[in-house]
């Protein structure tokens, strides 16, 4: 992916995400961990979208993986045989973190994918109407809690020395990408 040098990431292309602690990485506004190259981002801009295409749009702990497969299932008719030798991020790859390379333009319709990202750093023919969103959002106080254990028991965050400190974090957008203000009211006036 990268190289690590004074917490900063430099990718292939020269391009260098903004470090904010060894843990976090900002790029065009908005925050992420290692894994999520700019490029990957920033290919997004030119990624075609099929009418038929499916996206799973949610904030962190808000119900991801439990939309995942329920669309899923809904997509093969029900029929668990047509899921069940098929991982989850097969069905429903994530847009900003193509970690298996999926060329996303060969897979069948209707193409089902999933992401974080703010409305704006989505591809450009999802902001126009193409496409359909499945916007899921649950009530942030649930969403701290979860994210707070969470990020308790993953070993790839920061892990917060009490919840007053997670607040903090989570208020200003640090603990998870801060999608609440910026995701939100964009899919909901779409």
């Amino acid at each position: 992916m990268g190289t690590i040098v004074n917490y900063s990431i430099i990718i292939s292309t020269g391009q260098i995400m903004e470090p904010v602690n060894k843990f976090l990485y900002k790029h065009k506004g908005c925050y992420f961990v290692e894994g999520v190259s700019p490029e990957s981002i920033d290919s997004l801009e030119s990624f075609e979208i099929q009418d038929d295409d499916i996206f799973i749009i949610t904030y962190p702990k808000s119900g991801t993986i439990w939309t995942q497969n329920i669309v899923s299932l809904i997509l093969h008719e029900g029929h668990r045989d047509g899921t069940e030798n098929t991982t989850l991020i097969d069905r429903a790859p994530w847009l900003e973190c193509n970690i298996f390379h999926i060329d996303f333009s060969t897979r069948p319709s209707p193409r089902l994918f999933t992401s974080h990202l703010p409305y704006y750093l989505v591809p450009k023919g999802l902001q126009n109407k193409r496409g359909k969103i499945i916007y899921v959002f649950r009530n942030p106080k649930d969403v701290l809690v979860s994210t707070y254990h969470f990020t308790k028991v993953t070993p790839v965050r920061e892990t917060p020395k009490d919840f007053d400190t997670f607040l903090e974090w989570f208020l200003s957008g640090k603990g998870k990408k801060n999608l609440i203000m910026t995701c939100f009211p964009s899919f909901c006036l779409r």
